[in-house]
């Protein structure tokens, strides 16, 4: 039987005009191997051969242009466990292309100009627990491209043209923990498309053209870290109870919900929804362990301090950029965990403070580029006693309505004050504040 090697070369010595070419490695002083300027065109790459280097574990291309990965580059160096070739012009990923590579843990080839990826194209690196074909323009993958790569933790998909995705894609990515697939052109994604991902953390599918995502596929007894889906074009989310963390910005998202067993309390710790087009936040649903929660630049016009007191856990709550021009509170029970409080680029003209009275343990208050004319408050001190920034600029608080306000802040332990660059042209600094 032949060796691949042996074959490559008489297929050279076979077609006519193209000669064996033997790349040199250049020993860095970390023992690796560098190949620098290296040029690989699409009929050298059987022809092409590196000797043998059997204690070589890493090497890297530099200022290289290679038509595809050379076969022969994994049976020369047998002991290799990290394979750099990102930027290397590479076009092509041939079926079992690192079928040789059985040491192989770390390969990448991001910023290259590959196309698409073939039947079994990573088959054989068993081993392997980094893959980066980020920055490329995949368009299209087999749906065995990935198989038996069992214990991959961490797949970089990102930036590339997919458009769609094989149902069994991942099925036998057992192990895998990370999947970046951003940028990309993805239009939905599968009910199931993430059932063989059982051991799956961190998934990344923001800026694509998503309209559905069924994220109740991820309900398991183990926690999911965290989901980025911003910038897709959702209008609904039911979150999974074991799901920690969700980012969603930038969708058309109208409604959340939650999926999970009854009786069973959401793992649910941030959830941040901003540039969507909620209206209320009395509609979200209850999630116990929730610590912040923003949904700032949504469709909100009212907003009572009784609809987060389910949220018994929230320390930070943003809903800066939305419609409000007043806040209510119906609380029967004072609210003490709740610490920041987010309400710049709203619509508020007058405001008093006194409608926080039963959040009193607000360290942070922002009410900066509201309209606010006057803000008023009883007693700030025993009403606040660790707020310690106030922020208001922007506004166009009145200087005489702003004496007793001046007072209050002066005797207190709060922070507030502005500089002449934050006044407007028409304003005048008065103890530090910003008015007309």
């Amino acid at each position: 039987m032949f060796q691949p090697s042996v074959f490559a070369v008489m297929v050279a010595l076979l077609l006519p005009g193209v000669f064996p070419k033997q790349l040199q490695c250049t020993m860095e002083p970390d023992g690796s191997c560098s190949l620098i300027g290296s040029k690989v065109t699409a009929d050298e790459i059987l022809s092409t051969s590196f000797g043998s280097n059997p204690k070589v574990n890493t090497v890297q291309f530099s200022r290289s242009s290679l038509s595809a990965i050379p076969p022969a580059l994994l049976q020369s160096f047998p002991d290799l466990e990290v394979l750099n070739g990102s930027a290397s012009d590479i076009k092509q990923v041939f079926s079992r292309n690192f079928a040789s590579g059985k040491k192989l843990r770390e390969l990448y080839l991001r910023g290259n100009k590959i196309h698409e990826l073939p039947e079994e194209a990573f088959f054989g690196p068993s081993r392997l627990r980094t893959l980066d074909l980020s920055s490329n323009s995949i368009a299209s993958a087999d749906g065995t491209v990935f198989k038996r790569l069992r214990e991959l933790k961490t797949l970089l998909l990102g930036e590339n043209e997919l458009s769609e995705m094989h149902p069994l894609l991942f099925d036998d990515l057992t192990e895998l923990e990370s999947l970046h697939l951003q940028q990309n052109k993805l239009r939905a994604i599968g009910d199931r498309q993430f059932a063989g991902c059982t051991s799956l953390t961190h998934l990344n599918v923001s800026h694509n053209a998503i309209k559905t995502f069924h994220l109740p596929q991820f309900e398991r007894r183990w926690l999911v870290d965290l989901i980025d889906a911003s910038y897709n074009a959702l209008t609904t989310v039911s979150i999974p109870s074991n799901l920690r963390q969700l980012v969603a910005t930038g969708n058309s998202i109208r409604k959340v919900g939650r999926s999970g067993p009854d009786g069973i309390q959401a793992a649910l710790i941030l959830l941040k929804l901003p540039h969507n087009k909620l209206d209320s936040v009395d509609s979200l649903p209850t999630f116990e362990k929730l610590i912040s929660l923003d949904l700032s630049y949504n469709q909100i016009r009212a907003f009572d301090f009784q609809s987060i007191a389910k949220f018994e856990k929230l320390i930070l709550l943003k809903l800066d950029g939305n419609q409000l021009d007043t806040v209510s509170n119906s609380l029967a029970q004072p609210i003490t965990n709740l610490k920041y409080v987010h309400l710049a680029d709203n619509h508020f003209v007058q405001l008093d403070l006194d409608v926080l009275r039963k959040v009193p343990r607000v360290i942070k208050l922002d009410l900066r580029r509201n309209q606010l004319e006057r803000l008023s408050v009883t007693d700030l001190s025993s009403s606040f006693p660790v707020m310690v920034r106030l922020m208001l600029e922007g506004n166009r608080l009145r200087c005489e309505d702003s004496r007793k306000l001046l007072k209050e802040l002066k005797s207190s332990v709060t922070a507030y004050a502005m500089t002449r660059e934050d006044c407007a042209k028409d304003q005048n600094l008065i103890d530090g504040i910003c008015c007309s």
